[in-house]
């Protein structure tokens, strides 16, 4: 899972570099910087479970116990995903929130692809859950620094 503890650094870098682009008409600038902090909120609630959640995959985790806390994941992401459709977008960044938010729902989905794999565990299938979890890590790492990277730009313009 430390493609996920990536994921959520990467997460935690880029979110906090958002309130630097918060600028603008009083109004305007309110309405983004209520933006930065409820997707602060979001992201620290998300990496607060993952921190804890990813520790309880170990080479020493039964595939059932792997299982249990892939779907604990799933619902991390779940919750984020709600939390992140919930926010008044600021209209510049609506693109690109949505953006944010496809990237962590694929995310999740091939989480629970993985999870689905360990149903029925064999050596062939853990390995393909494990390769399943690296891959979708590494894809919505870039999904998210780029969905981020353009809700800062867009911030910084207006």
């Amino acid at each position: 899972m430390s493609g996920a503890l990536r994921i959520v650094a990467l997460a935690a870098l880029l979110f906090g570099a958002i309130a630097l682009g918060a600028c603008g008409g009083d109004d305007s600038r309110d309405a983004k910087n209520a933006y930065v902090r409820q997707v602060n909120a979001a992201q620290t609630g998300f990496a607060n479970t993952v921190s804890t959640v990813s520790q309880e995959i170990t080479p020493k985790s039964s595939a059932r116990q792997d299982r249990r806390t892939l779907q604990r994941f799933q619902s991390a992401i779940e919750d984020v995903v709600k939390q992140l459709r919930g926010i008044e977008v600021p209209t510049d960044v609506e693109a690109e929130h949505k953006q944010l938010i496809s990237a962590m729902t694929g995310f999740g989905s091939e989480i629970r692809k993985a999870t689905a794999v360990l149903r029925n565990p064999t050596t062939r299938t853990v390995d393909e859950a494990r390769r399943t979890i690296a891959t979708a890590s590494q894809t919505v790492n870039g999904q998210i620094d780029a969905a981020i990277a353009a809700i800062n730009s867009k911030l910084r313009e207006t």
